[in-house]
């Protein structure tokens, strides 16, 4: 302001010069003023002004830029979220946690402010404290309590698995079953049966089949094993009782036919095939009389089958039946069913008895 001052002081003096009378300015030479040095110092002293302004608005956002928000502090005060109980960790170390929640930081409204105030001139501004942030308090979590666990008792075997398995391996010896009887005669159809009945002992018609095939075969020993272990099976099945007891008859043991016959007791039923081996095993056993019976019974049940009028006869005429041996075998003979040979035994035998 003392610079101001003089500058007015010396413009006040140039006026009062210039008040000097007109002849004294005839005689003076009108020269160029030449600038004067007070309005250069003018001048650099409002550039000074400008240029400390603009400097220490420079300074002050400088600060400001360098100075942390206070709402990073505000944030960290903040415990720790764990990313998974320490169980869940303990339970399944290798799973997947669920990834750490971004954490979206929102200015408050002091600091808005501030940055707002800094495209205004202010006067230098101390910058604020920074708040020492404490390290976060890291919780260690309990070790879990180690239970024993309770004595495990054996449950019941579950039966359903079982019922797959055995359907499949049902269904498996179906197929070769199948297979087996649509080539009985090949030679494999023996050994398809063999494995159907390894996957279901209990299969009947493999069975029977197989019996079959290996009586077909020739095979008499491993036919009447087979029929052993299949009537252990099925004790009371009339098929495995005829073919075992007619393999009895065929190897001359009609003990063994009888004794296998008397399982079951069909001595009045209607059933042709078993009272057939019934009443052969009696002749075998020369049980004449209980032969007679069983052949007239198959008489009335089939009187048009020659062989069962044959048997008859040949019981009568063991029997000393003369009468009824004749028309027994006539009945036989006019059946004409029967083999040339037996024909001619019969016509010889009818001869001897007139």
């Amino acid at each position: 302001m003392s610079l101001i001052n003089q500058m007015l002081r010396d413009l006040e003096s140039r006026n009062t010069s210039n008040n000097t009378p007109p002849t004294l300015q005839r005689n003076v030479q009108v020269t160029q003023p030449l600038p004067s040095k007070k309005s250069f110092l003018l001048w650099g002293l409002l550039a000074i002004i400008v240029t400390g302004g603009t400097y220490s608005a420079y300074q002050y956002i400088k600060t400001l830029t360098k100075t942390p928000p206070v709402i990073i502090a505000d944030n960290i005060k903040k415990d720790p979220v764990p990313i998974a109980p320490y169980e869940k960790i303990l339970a399944a170390p290798n799973a997947v946690t669920d990834p750490v929640p971004k954490i979206e930081l929102q200015p408050s409204k002091d600091a808005i402010l501030q940055l707002a105030s800094v495209a205004q001139p202010a006067p230098t501004v101390l910058p604020a404290p920074t708040i020492q942030q404490k390290p976060p308090v890291q919780t260690v979590p309990a070790a879990p309590e180690i239970v024993a666990e309770p004595a495990i008792k054996k449950m019941p075997i579950a039966s359903k698995p079982a019922l797959i398995e055995s359907t499949s391996a049902k269904q498996q010896a179906d197929l070769l079953y199948h297979q087996a009887e649509n080539n009985s005669e090949d030679f494999s159809a023996a050994y398809k049966l063999e494995q159907a009945l390894k996957l279901d002992p209990r299969h009947l018609k493999a069975r029977l089949l197989l019996a079959k095939t290996l009586h077909h075969q020739g095979q008499v020993d491993k036919t009447a094993e087979f029929l052993d272990q299949s009537l252990i099976l099925f004790p009371d099945n009339l098929q495995f009782i005829n073919t075992r007891a007619q393999l009895y008859l065929q190897q001359k043991k009609p003990s063994g036919a009888l004794e296998t016959l008397q399982r079951i007791d069909l001595t009045n039923s209607s059933n042709e095939t078993y009272l057939s081996l019934l009443a052969a095993t009696y002749q075998q056993l020369q049980s004449f009389d209980k032969a007679a019976k069983v052949y007239q019974k198959l008489v009335n049940v089939n009187p048009d089958k020659a062989e069962n009028w044959l048997g008859l006869a040949l019981s009568q005429e063991k029997l000393g039946n003369p009468k009824l041996t004749r028309e027994a075998y006539q009945q036989a003979l006019n059946k004409n069913t029967l083999k040339e040979s037996i024909t001619t035994y019969i016509k010889q035998r009818l001869t001897e008895l007139r």
